[in-house]
């Protein structure tokens, strides 16, 4: 066999590929190796450890730190690897490792976080880690969704939402019904109640509640009671508040107990709402406790009232804001639902007319009329310690009542006792203006009835002949004046003027005050304190009739007034000539009557203006000044004056427009009206229809002055040298 000889250097150079091949290998292999060292561990790495506990003990660990990949796989975190969490974590890493940072991701959620009052969720001074792992728990198992998370921290709350109206109705598969993200916002940003920015603080909790109760879609929808709720309480005492503690929607709703009016346990049932108003107005609370209205509600009677019924629910305003129902001007209307409710009023035994007797009498009158000031319901009876009126401590009794009064009205009931103060026209329970007032009507009807009869024929009569004399058929009845006569010095036509300004400005104002709401009068209801400047206006006018009464009685101590006041006393031609003018207006009587200066239609008027002007005069003034009216008289007495006011001014009025305002206005012969009011002065036509008599006997006392003066001249002696035919000659 030939002996193998290797070349000089070659088994160096074999030993050289063979080290370059070894490395090769080498670096082939641990490249992986020095990638993956360099990268960190992989979630596999992990879980060669994590996964398994005992050896997760073994190396010194706690079994909390074993991993549930399964688990995992479904939380947020299932599509991150561990080392993104863990960053900087090795292989061989320590026990203790650095808490993960959750803000790196979660920049947002943690800022939201850090504001709100679940940032001190993990104990005080632990980090936002640790916050978001009490919520969300830990990486590999996922906290409890929804409420169910929330219950782990607010227990009650929980509860109190799962019994109450939305709890109930997203039970029962509404998906609109509120949970406690819609009111307290998204957890990360929810808000302590104190903080000024919070959904549910004082300053916001309106809004809130607002987003579903001011959705008109929704009310519609889920057929909510109230749909204006929201806008209600926002124009409300409480709505309008800026004041810290004003009551808010929770306040009376509760926060999270919320429920029906119809459930007995609801702070909004009936039962419960003076308990609920008590929380902050516990002074009104403990007075309406004591007072009938309290104490018939504890003892189950439903239909008493309680606060909302007479201050609203959500439009509740103040006793002096316009339209408030505790309002002066407005509380009889509201305890009226009650006390003029049929049903309530049988049921319970209560007098009927309490409203219409409040609204007829002053009191009433004047609050009608704007009043702001008068006495109303509340003033004599008490507010929320209303008791009956045979309680001793009651402000109506009849120990009390002349107290209660004299809060007003000074001296109230000194010298006799003050007697019923719901005193009705209409009954005969007060026979005293019940019979004044049949009286009064029956007075009324037949006098204003005989007088448009009057009127009426006299009318047809005067058109009627005016149509013949149109055809020819009959002498017209001229308007040309050959001659006047004067009917009215100045001094009467001053008299004349005031008394019919005076007379007309008490009826206005006087109705005005009986008939607020009328469109005549209701302009002057709505005058910045139109009230008093009503009451002014009608003093001042009463005055002026007084006054100018005063004058016409001394004026009738003068030569023509003595004249006059006898021209006008009644006589018994006045009766025939009644009758006769009534045969002549039916057609009995080709002629009328003969009048003289004063027929009985001025007769009638003057002495019923005397009567008038004396009973409206004394009733007036009882009613003007009824402090010393109530001190001094019964009180029977100022309510027959209040009764005989009332209808002698209707009375008055009527008999003016149907009578004088007819004869001087209306009435063919003089239309569009008698001047003789202006000018005092009366044609010799007018006197010739009117006042026969009167022009006669004018004309025959002037033919005899005449008739006297020929006679003088004839007896007078001629002068020395006349001549017939010259001066001096009477012809």
């Amino acid at each position: 066999m030939a002996d193998r000889t290797e070349a000089p250097g070659g088994s160096a150079r074999r030993m050289r590929q063979a080290a370059m091949s070894v490395i090769q290998v080498l670096m082939l292999t641990l490249a992986p190796l020095t990638a993956a060292a360099a990268a960190g561990p992989s979630d596999a790495d992990c879980l060669m450890c994590h996964k398994n506990s005992s050896l997760a003990r073994d190396m010194g660990r706690s079994g909390s730190l074993t991993v549930d990949a399964a688990a995992l796989a479904h939380t947020g975190h299932g599509k991150l690897a561990c080392i993104e969490c863990h960053k900087g974590t090795t292989l061989r890493h320590p026990t203790q490792l650095p808490a993960v940072d959750c803000v790196g991701c979660h920049k947002g959620t943690a800022d939201s976080l850090s504001v709100g009052a679940h940032r001190r969720v993990g104990g005080k001074g632990a980090s936002v880690d640790a916050a978001c792992r009490a919520c969300h728990g830990g990486v590999h198992k996922v906290a409890a969704k929804g409420r169910a998370l929330c219950e782990r921290c607010h227990e009650k709350a929980s509860k109190d939402y799962a019994t109450s109206v939305h709890g109930l109705a997203r039970l029962h598969g509404d998906a609109d019904a509120s949970t406690c993200r819609d009111c307290h916002g998204h957890p990360h940003g929810v808000r302590s109640k104190d903080d000024p920015e919070s959904m549910t603080g004082p300053f916001r909790i309106t809004e809130t509640c607002a987003k579903c109760h001011a959705d008109r879609q929704l009310m519609a929808k889920r057929k909510i009671t109230i749909p204006e709720a929201v806008q209600l309480f926002r124009n409300s005492a409480h709505g309008r508040s800026k004041k810290e503690g004003a009551a808010r929607c929770n306040d009376c709703h509760e926060s999270h107990d919320l429920k029906r009016a119809n459930d007995p346990t609801s702070s909004i049932y009936r039962g419960n709402i003076p308990a609920t108003c008590g929380k902050c107005h516990r002074k009104e609370a403990a007075r309406y406790a004591k007072g009938v209205h309290g104490q018939a509600l504890v003892r189950g009677v439903t239909a008493t009232p309680v606060c909302t019924d007479c201050h609203g629910e959500h439009m509740i305003r103040g006793p002096h804001a316009n339209g408030s129902p505790v309002a002066a001007a407005n509380v009889s209307e509201t305890c009226s639902r009650c006390h003029e409710a049929t049903g309530i009023r049988e049921t319970f035994g209560l007098p009927a007319g309490r409203l219409s007797s409040y609204r007829d009498s002053f009191h009433g009158l004047a609050a009608r009329g704007g009043s702001p000031v008068v006495a109303n319901c509340a003033s004599c009876h008490g507010y929320h310690d209303i008791l009956p009126s045979t309680d001793p401590a009651s402000l109506v009794s009849p120990q009390r009542v002349g107290e209660t009064c004299g809060k007003c009205h000074p001296g109230a009931g000194t010298k006799f006792k003050i007697s019923a103060v719901h005193v009705t026209m209409a009954t005969e329970s007060q026979p005293v203006p019940y019979w004044t007032r049949i009286v009064y009507l029956f007075l009324i009807a037949g006098t204003i009835g005989f007088m448009a009869l009057h009127q009426g024929l006299d009318f047809v009569r005067k058109i009627g002949a005016s149509f013949s004399a149109h055809l020819g058929q009959a002498p017209s009845h001229g308007h040309a004046a050959t001659r006047w006569f004067e009917r009215m010095t100045v001094a009467e036509r001053i008299q004349h003027f005031l008394l019919a300004v005076s007379f007309f400005t008490l009826v206005y104002t006087g109705f005005a005050l009986k008939f607020p709401e009328n469109i005549l009068f209701h302009w002057m209801t709505q005058l910045e304190g139109g009230y008093s400047w009503r009451a002014l206006v009608h003093r001042i006018a009463a005055v002026a009739m007084v006054a100018v009464s005063l004058f016409h009685v001394a004026y009738l101590f003068t030569p023509r007034g003595r004249k006059l006041v006898m021209d006008l006393f009644p006589q018994p031609k006045d009766a025939l000539d009644l009758v006769q003018q009534m045969l002549y207006l039916v057609g009995l009587r080709r002629t009328p009557a003969r009048f003289d200066r004063f027929g009985y239609i001025e007769k009638a008027e003057y002495w019923a203006l005397i009567w008038g002007t004396v009973v409206m005069t004394l009733t007036g003034f009882i009613l003007w000044f009824e402090n010393s009216s109530l001190r001094e008289l019964p009180k029977w007495m100022i309510d027959l004056s209040t009764v005989v006011h009332y209808y002698e001014a209707w009375l008055a009025f009527l008999a003016i427009v149907v009578w004088h305002l007819y004869m001087n206005i209306v009435n063919p012969d003089v239309y569009p009206m008698n001047w003789t009011w202006l000018t005092g002065r009366i044609s010799d036509a007018q006197m010739r229809h009117e006042h026969i008599i009167e022009y006669e006997r004018i004309l025959e006392a002037e033919l005899k002055a005449e008739l006297k003066a020929e006679a003088k001249d004839e007896t007078a002696p001629a002068e020395p040298g006349a001549r017939e035919g010259g001066p001096g000659v009477h012809e």
